[in-house]
């Protein structure tokens, strides 16, 4: 079997930013502006006001067809134009089922260049994610079975972050959520420290010491201000404190590991092991939390595997992207020994499963693997094209 042609879609859906704000991918409020590109109102983030992503679709000489994503929530085709220009030359007529020799294949290439990251290894990471789905069907297996089989059927899940627009609207909904089984939720720091704890106090107080409660300040804070909040956290038994420094700060964040109490989780901006290698050797790492969307499927098992080797747990991040994205990151998710959660966004997973053929398993605080060969989706190409930009 031989690859015969890929292509990358770059994806944007509108979406309702009111309904939206303090979930992923929309976190904060955002300023004013013409452009669907928006730094956040409080920090110096830029943010799309759609739902952006690539989706890639890699075509075979047997007629197996398989999908990928890239995490790309600003200008996907920017990893539109990386694989029609490097990628997709150096892939076409390759085995598809060698995925490992793929990978190399594609990361050596501009390895010297200083192409080490970013964009490029977003492109690798949905690429490589097609050929797992390539490689599923054409065995009819799961992706999940060819990792080595999952450790159950059932993943525990978070919600990630809650919308509404004031305390009142977010604990609502956390209790609702509850009423559904979900038991365990992301908060994202979208004002003042303060203003922070006043919404988890409420929330706590609402939904009971067994809740599960994590804080993401969105690599916002200064080391000494870190260590103050993240001793609050303490005080309140936080989960974990998620991108608390400037996420290429290493120092800094084992710093604040061994300051506080409450475990610090990252890795969502990392894409490969040699990237997190050095967090986990400085002890700045404690819950991982690792993007499929960036690092793909082979690349993030072995993000896995670092972690286990760390004893660390892996909390994956699965933030905005459509089902291929989610789909990849449950196999993943479900295969290795070290998982902690799955972060859920409901929001998000309603409008990918409007672009599928069949729906994302999800249900009492908990998400479930996808069934069928491959990734076990499929896209609806006729509904996907409307929202397609190049």
């Amino acid at each position: 079997m031989k690859i015969t042609n890929i292509t990358a879609y770059a994806i944007k859906i509108p979406r309702d930013l009111t309904e939206a704000r303090g979930t992923a991918g929309s976190p904060a409020p955002l300023q004013a502006g013409a452009s669907d590109y928006r730094f956040a109102a409080t920090y110096q983030t830029l943010y799309s006001t759609k739902i952006e992503t690539a989706l890639i679709k890699i075509e075979t000489d047997a007629g197996i067809i398989g999908w990928g994503e890239a995490q790309s929530p600003v200008a996907p085709e920017v990893v539109g134009t990386i694989i029609k220009t490097i990628l997709a030359p150096i892939l076409i007529g390759e085995d598809p089922l060698a995925h490992e020799r793929l990978w190399s294949r594609m990361y050596n290439a501009m390895r010297v260049r200083g192409h080490v990251g970013s964009f490029l290894l977003d492109a690798i990471a949905g690429i490589d994610t097609a050929l797992w789905d390539i490689k599923g069907k054409a065995l009819n297996a799961r992706v999940c079975d060819l990792l080595g089989g999952p450790f159950a059927r059932e993943l525990p899940a978070y919600v990630s972050g809650l919308s509404g627009s004031d305390d009142a609207a977010r604990i609502a909904q956390a209790a609702d959520y509850q009423e559904r089984g979900f038991n365990a939720f992301k908060l994202f720091m979208d004002d003042e420290p303060e203003a922070m704890l006043r919404l988890h106090d409420g929330l706590r107080e609402k939904l009971g010491s067994k809740a599960k409660l994590m804080i993401d300040t969105l690599w916002r804070m200064e080391q000494g201000e870190a260590v103050r909040f993240g001793r609050e956290l303490d005080a309140r038994k936080v989960t974990w404190f998620e991108a608390p420094l400037k996420p290429e700060d290493v120092i800094g964040h084992a710093r604040l590991a061994a300051a506080i109490d409450t475990p610090i989780a990252i890795g969502e901006c990392w894409r490969t092991r040699w990237e997190m290698k050095p967090f986990f050797d400085a002890g700045a790492v404690e819950i991982l939390q690792p993007d499929i969307g960036r690092s793909g499927i082979t690349e993030g098992m072995k993000l896995c595997a670092l972690a286990e080797l760390h004893n660390v747990p892996v909390a994956f991040h699965i933030s905005i992207g459509l089902g291929v994205q989610i789909a990849a990151a449950l196999h993943v998710a479900a295969s290795i020994p070290n998982l902690m959660l799955v972060e859920c966004n409901p929001q998000v997973w309603q409008v990918a499963e409007t672009l599928l053929k069949a729906s994302l398993p999800i249900g009492a605080g908990a998400v479930g693997i996808p069934d069928g060969a491959g990734l076990g989706i499929e896209i609806n190409e006729e509904k996907l094209k409307p929202f397609i930009t190049n």
